[in-house]
């Protein structure tokens, strides 16, 4: 059993928690820090599909693999070439980093991806190629999300690829959409629970009633 992570809009951390209990998934703590949301769980392949095709409000699940305190590049590089790489990677595939970092002496996301791809070199030996991360491409970079938050590192692998509102009937978007996840997560905030009728009098393109339906 792995951790995992469903990543959720700040806000809508117990609608996800409930979806997952629904799911037959135990959920552990939820998280918000302001910018991200999401709630934990543990699980094996199994759960990691099940949430990424069920999950109506996450916009990712991560699979958690590394967590470490980290004040120091030379620190940073040598606890990540410590993780075990091989296990979630093929090192003949490109990777992506994104990184954000919050209230950490390692402020600079720049230099903080260049040491995590050190890292991922150093443990296998040889150079990975690191890509920009595009999620309609047909064979995306695999995508490793670092995030440091009062100097503590986390180190996950992105499960979904693209990002789980595109997995719905909508194929082109109009200007600035509402994204279906945020949609659900409205409804479950409304208490709607498909017994009334549903009115949008502003509902645009149509997204709360389709999610709804």
């Amino acid at each position: 059993m792995s951790e995992l992570f469903a990543v959720c809009a700040p806000g809508l951390e117990p609608f996800t928690t409930a979806e997952l209990s629904a799911l037959g998934i135990q959920p552990g703590a939820a998280v918000a820090d302001g910018e991200e949301g999401g709630v934990t769980f543990q699980g094996g392949l199994r759960e990691i599909y099940r949430a990424n095709l069920h999950l109506r409000t996450a916009s990712r699940v991560l699979l958690r693999f590394g967590q470490f305190y980290a004040a120091a590049f030379s620190e940073l590089r040598k606890k990540a070439s410590r993780l075990p790489w091989e296990d979630v990677l093929n090192p003949q595939q490109p990777v992506a980093l994104r990184v954000t970092c919050h209230q950490s002496k390692l402020y600079h996301s720049g230099a903080v991806a260049e040491r995590v791809a050190a890292a991922i070199n150093d443990r296998f030996g040889q150079a990975v190629e690191v890509a920009k991360f595009d999620e309609t491409s047909a064979e995306p970079p695999a995508l490793i999300v670092v995030r440091l938050v009062n100097n503590q590192c986390s180190i996950s692998l992105d499960t979904s690829g693209a990002h789980l509102h595109r997995r719905g009937y909508r194929q082109a978007v109009a200007k600035a959409p509402l994204r279906e996840t945020l949609a659900a997560g409205l409804l479950f905030a409304a208490g709607w629970d498909g017994t009334t009728p549903l009115l949008d009098p502003f509902c645009g393109s149509g997204t709360i009633p389709i999610e709804g339906a």
